[in-house]
């Protein structure tokens, strides 16, 4: 397929960056989108750009009630949920004895059990319409480096939960996608690089997982920049 006309979506961390470059280009490819975070003014600044399209639910991604009341919402609003972008994530770093537990618990909760709640919420949903999720991890969920303990654990994590699902649900015809990039720019990262990925860039990788033919699956994508040459070591 070549868009996404028809087509109901839920983006997790939709509220700025990547998670808000993915909802309007779902959006400009003719989905229907709930757009979730925890700021409701941000949410509700982005549905306006797509009034006919989007829907803004304040949601936390870490409480089970608040996140499958989210999906009913989006059910009952657009008829059925056929994507779901787990998006959602937070970063804290630092040398293991000195991260903070509330730190480790803070990345532990968003950037894995969020996935887990969100997608236990989606599948009977995706399975009737033989959908996809999409868990947005991180090239640091495939190799570790000091400082980065507690978040690369968690997106570690997610690739395996991303492992498991792909083998629960292939037979339910459900496709589960994962995407590790590099350092983008945006909010998250404080002081990018100036050849890091964009946040468009990122969401054309993901926009090609979600209209890949029938009987495709880009199961996992690792994207990087490419360092100019006269800033590699």
């Amino acid at each position: 397929m070549s868009d996404l006309k028809g087509k109901t979506a839920i983006v997790t961390g939709a509220s700025k960056g990547l998670g808000a470059a993915v909802a309007r280009r779902f959006a400009e490819g003719g989905a229907q989108v709930t757009i979730a975070a925890r700021s409701k003014e941000q949410l509700e600044q982005l549905a306006q750009e797509y009034p006919d399209q989007m829907l803004a639910v304040t949601c936390d991604v870490t409480q089970g009630d608040r996140v499958e009341a989210m999906v009913d919402q989006t059910v009952k609003h657009f008829g059925k949920l056929d994507i779901l972008v787990n998006n959602a994530g937070v970063g804290r770093f630092g040398q293991i004895h000195e991260l903070s537990e509330a730190d480790w618990d803070l990345m532990m909760d968003v950037n894995l059990k969020g996935a887990f709640l969100t997608s236990k919420a989606a599948i009977p949903h995706l399975k009737d319409t033989k959908g996809h999720i999409v868990n947005v991890s991180s090239v640091a969920g495939t190799v570790t480096f000091p400082g980065g303990g507690g978040y690369c654990a968690s997106k570690f994590g997610l690739m395996a939960l991303s492992d498991v699902l792909t083998q629960e649900l292939k037979k339910d015809e459900v496709k589960v996608n994962t995407i590790c990039p590099g350092s983008i720019q945006t909010e998250f990262f404080r002081n990018p690089k100036s050849y890091a990925l964009t946040a468009e860039q990122v969401t054309e990788a993901i926009w090609t997982m979600v209209t890949a033919p029938a009987g495709v699956i880009y199961n996992q994508v690792i994207m990087r920049p490419q360092v100019p040459p006269d800033m590699q070591k």
